[in-house]
């Protein structure tokens, strides 16, 4: 008898426990994938668009565009070689409808193609392989 309420008592116990941790986990789970919908939402309306790369002498200027309607706080240029080698700089903010102009210096090599990404939105970027000498 005495066996038998004990193990009736642990077994409250635990289902109390499991209740608490169940909760709880359910609750960051859902904010979890509320967070990470909102961001892929916003980023669908995100866009990035290189409008002119000129390559002078191993200074390449880059001017990027943010096309889309989402504010782009950290926009990375990557400066893609023949050899295989990059470069890659970050321009900071770019807000909505905004264009920036930033110059990648003491290049060496031959350019093959010039990219814009956001950090923010790793699906949005815009690739030049026209670069003007």
């Amino acid at each position: 008898m005495i066996a038998a309420v004990l193990l009736i008592a642990f077994t409250m116990a635990v289902a109390a426990i499991l209740t608490a941790w169940v909760t709880q986990f359910t609750q960051d789970t859902t904010g979890a994938v509320g967070n990470e919908s909102e961001r892929v939402i916003q980023c669908s309306y995100a866009g990035l668009s290189i409008y002119d790369a000129v390559n002078d002498s191993g200074n390449l200027t880059v001017s990027v565009a943010n096309t889309g309607t989402q504010d782009m706080s950290n926009v990375s240029i990557t400066a893609f070689m023949e050899d295989g080698s990059l470069t890659n700089t970050y321009m900071g903010a770019l807000p909505t409808g905004g264009v920036q102009e930033i110059t990648l210096t003491d290049l060496s090599g031959t350019l093959s193609s010039v990219r814009a990404t956001s950090t923010d939105c790793p699906g949005v970027t815009d690739e030049q392989t026209e670069i003007t000498q």
